[in-house]
């Protein structure tokens, strides 16, 4: 991918548009889940988990319904978007208690649906 495009993805807005676009149009939530912006309104276990991912630059998004939290992280790994030449996020996904369920890959199709890419 052109360097400048790279640049632009890179922005932290951006990343955190492209992984709600993910979280959104996946699977991941369970139903009637709202999505919550504020760290302080999260379990003490996921503000350690946010804490960490900040050190780390990672950005964050978390969801929730009455009784479940969903944490997402995620980064742009520049390799692989260059070599695919589509944006591809880094993910992590946590459960209420801060403990990690699931991490891969995911960019998006020729379609513009979200797919996993196979673990390297």
């Amino acid at each position: 991918m052109e360097t400048r495009r790279m640049r632009t993805l890179q922005q932290p807005a951006h990343v955190e548009k492209l992984l709600e676009a993910l979280v959104v149009r996946s699977d991941f939530l369970p139903k009637d889940s709202y999505q919550i912006r504020d760290p302080s309104a999260l379990p003490l276990e996921l503000q350690t988990v946010l804490g960490r991912a900040a050190q780390e630059g990672r950005i964050w998004g978390c969801w929730a319904n009455s009784s479940v939290f969903c944490l997402f992280t995620c980064e742009l790994s520049l390799a692989l978007s260059r070599e695919r030449g589509t944006p591809v996020l880094l993910v992590n996904r946590y459960d209420e208690g801060g403990v990690l369920k699931d991490a891969g890959c995911w960019t998006t199709s020729p379609d513009g649906k979200w797919q996993r890419l196979a673990d390297r």
